[in-house]
């Protein structure tokens, strides 16, 4: 395999970067207003569509458990509530529990919903040093 070279012994089509060019983006830049964000001493900016923190209606939640079935981090696990009568039959009854330590914020779970119980919020700030606090299991107290 050849390289061309030009007349210097450099290869053709590569640029040498000098400390001149260097300065020269220093002193261009120096007076320019910062571009970072205020954060966290502002409040944060997130996009519209920002997936964050897995969030439940436990009033919507039917129980079906699709979602658990959908979710690729298995951070969802239905437990079981007992059993309610329906007309003339008996059926199982079923709540959501989320870890969300295992959460990637896919949004499959929400995608999949029927009854619209789930949810991505713009909240992001879920560092712990507890991993408990992050199980989510406010559907387990709503009495169906």
């Amino acid at each position: 395999m050849t390289q061309e070279v030009d007349d210097g012994g450099r290869k053709k089509g590569v640029t040498t970067k000098k400390i001149g060019g260097a300065l020269n983006e220093m002193f261009r830049t120096a007076f320019q207003r910062p571009i970072t964000k205020d954060y966290p001493f502002g409040a944060p900016q997130v996009a519209e569509r920002f997936r964050g923190k897995l969030d439940i209606d436990p009033v919507k939640c039917t129980g079906c458990g699709v979602c658990e079935a959908v979710c690729p981090a298995a951070v969802i696990e239905m437990i079981h509530m007992g059993k309610r009568k329906v007309g003339t039959r008996e059926i199982e009854t079923k709540r959501p529990i989320f870890n969300l330590y295992t959460c990637i914020s896919c949004g499959q779970c929400v995608d999949d919903c029927r009854f619209g119980a789930l949810m991505l919020t713009h909240e992001f700030e879920l560092a712990t040093v507890d991993k408990n606090s992050l199980i989510m299991d406010k559907a387990l107290k709503i009495v169906s």
